[in-house]
This record gives structure tokens, sequence and C-alpha cells, in this order.
């Protein structure tokens, strides 16, 4: 692993949109925000998450273990996290217009950018996805088969 340079903390999920923009939540929940320092890397941020997704553009969302969907505010909301409607148990960020999940069903979603009515369903089965700032979407289902 010489390639890889250990930081302290303990994850089980993290997303990267940036060398900036990096955020983890640990086994119980707890949400952390790289600090740009890897003296002190880590600073918590309110909120209880099982899965994170962080865009290029600064962009961060987040489900819950209820499958609870939030969008990250906290620059400019002191509630830190809006809660947008629907259910999801894995969620990818590439940008602000790039976002995806999926739900416990294995069903597909693509953000509308319409809180109103912000999920259209993709045709599709995947356990896990993941979202590029160019627009780009990977998937894996089930039996382990990757799609793009």
């Amino acid at each position: 692993m010489a390639d890889w340079k250990q930081i302290s903390g303990g994850l089980t999920r993290i997303a990267a949109g940036s060398r900036t923009n990096v955020w983890g939540v640990n086994s119980a929940g707890n949400i952390y925000r790289y600090t740009n320092n890897d003296a002190s890397p880590w600073q918590q941020i309110p909120g209880a998450l099982t899965d994170i997704g962080a865009g290029a553009d600064g962009t961060v969302w987040g489900v819950n273990s209820a499958g609870n969907i939030y969008r990250y505010t906290g620059d400019h909301d002191t509630a830190h996290w809006k809660q947008i409607s629907g259910g999801l148990t894995r969620i990818a960020v590439g940008s602000r217009t790039n976002v995806w999940g999926v739900n416990s069903a294995g069903n597909i979603y693509r953000y509308t950018n319409n809180d109103a009515a912000p999920w259209q369903q993709i045709p599709g089965a995947l356990t896990d996805i993941g979202a590029g700032a160019d627009g780009t979407v990977w998937g894996v289902n089930s039996a382990g088969n990757i799609y793009r």
C-alpha cells in the first residue's frame, strides 16, 4: 500500500467530490467533513447518516438508517440538513444537478432538480451507484454485475 497515505480516524462510508470536498460517516452514523489538514483531519457535522455523497462543486447529500434523504445546507443554514422526500439506501453526487440513488428494493432514482417532485425512477435494478461531475453514472447490482 505504498501509494496510499493513512489518515487518522475511522469511517464506514466515504465520498470525495474533490480534493477539498471529502465527507464520511462512521458505524455509529456520525458525519465528518475533511478539514484539509491531515494533522487534524475531521470536523464532526451535526446529524446521523448511513451513506453520503459529495460532488465536485461542494454539493453533499446523505441518507440515514430509515432511508430518509437529506441535502447539506450547513454552509448557509443552521439546521445543516434539508430533508428531501423519498426513500433511499445509497446516494451518489456528481454535482448539484447529477444526484442518483437506489432504494432497498433496488429501484434506481435520478434527482429532478425540483424538490417538490424530486425523483424520477430509472428502469433497472442496482444495489449501489456512483455519479461523476461530468454526468457519468455507474452502478452494480446484487449479482455483482457492473453497468454504466
